[in-house]
């Protein structure tokens, strides 16, 4: 497992059916695992939305935002226990998830990494997990 990783798939699962592609369809991303028990991930939409006559600093705060949703990065240190990796974030775009740990199950299909995250409940009650393959890089 300690390797870097690139993004195949990322998809959302409610009851047992794929419903939606979060960062839509080929998104990219890296996910680092180092012998030393470190950890960045970063994962994006493969075509976020952006004005090209504008730098990140120049751009209004809409616009900023609007890239941002289509972004997602994190770091830190992780542990695997058997079937499990759980991700020790210290660092987030995501302010929530500083200090918390994002545990993911662990699956292999040939040499593709599949992660899964801890399976939660939508508002209206329904059963979702996310579903994360990666493969060497």
């Amino acid at each position: 497992m300690v390797r870097t990783w690139l993004l195949v798939d990322f998809t959302r699962i409610v009851d047992g059916e794929v419903v939606s592609r979060p960062l839509g369809h080929r998104p990219t991303g890296q996910l680092t695992y180092q012998a030393d028990g470190r950890m960045s991930a970063l994962l994006m939409r493969a075509k976020r939305p952006w004005h090209e006559s504008h730098s990140f600093f120049q751009a209004s705060d809409r616009d900023r935002a609007a890239a941002a949703l289509g972004f997602t990065g994190y770091g830190g240190t992780y542990e695997v226990n058997g079937s499990i990796v759980t991700h020790h974030v210290q660092m987030s775009l995501y302010p929530d998830h500083v200090g918390t740990d994002l545990v993911r199950s662990i699956s292999w299909v040939e040499d593709r990494l599949i992660l899964r995250t801890t399976s939660q409940r939508t508002r209206s009650g329904r059963q979702f997990h996310d579903h994360i393959e990666w493969r060497p890089a």
